[in-house]
């Protein structure tokens, strides 16, 4: 499988790609959830971090907009955007051009600098995902993530 770079802005760039193997997140819901977490990774360093998720749509429904907030001391955010991308910042424009994402679509991302940066080694942080579905219904569900030490 190749490896395609669909939009940048900033410090945060979309990939489709082939998951890890491993995961170190869990899934929080109220209901069945829309989603499955393939990864949910936070690496801390010296003033930076790297925050990385793969989330994969299993409801089978059109996403249109879909949004990770980091809950770090200083909060990180990664969205779908309009270049059709999930990149950070942005959030709150129509994405993807207006056109949903296709059914069962799997979003990549990752962020580095101040907001995984500020997050403690050892520590839980949670991860809220909210989707908007190409049918206007929506979903929240939540992910916690521990950091580790990068290296």
């Amino acid at each position: 499988m190749g490896l395609l770079i669909i939009g940048s802005i900033g410090a945060a760039v979309f990939l489709y790609q082939s998951p890890p193997s491993t995961s170190n997140s869990s899934v929080s819901s109220s209901s069945p959830p829309w989603f499955k977490v393939n990864y949910d990774t936070l690496a801390v360093g010296y003033n930076s971090g790297l925050w990385q998720i793969q989330i994969q749509d299993v409801g089978g429904k059109q996403v249109r907009d879909l949004t990770a907030v980091l809950r770090t001391p200083t909060e990180s955010k990664m969205c779908t955007s309009v270049l059709g991308g999930f990149n950070f910042g942005n959030c709150g424009l129509p994405a993807n051009s207006g056109t949903p994402f296709d059914a069962n679509a799997t979003f990549t991302g990752y962020t580095t600098g101040a907001g995984p940066g500020s997050a403690t080694a050892g520590k839980s942080y949670t991860v809220i995902i909210t989707a908007t579905f190409a049918d206007g219904s929506t979903a929240n569900d939540t992910v916690s993530v521990t950091a580790a030490v990068s290296g």
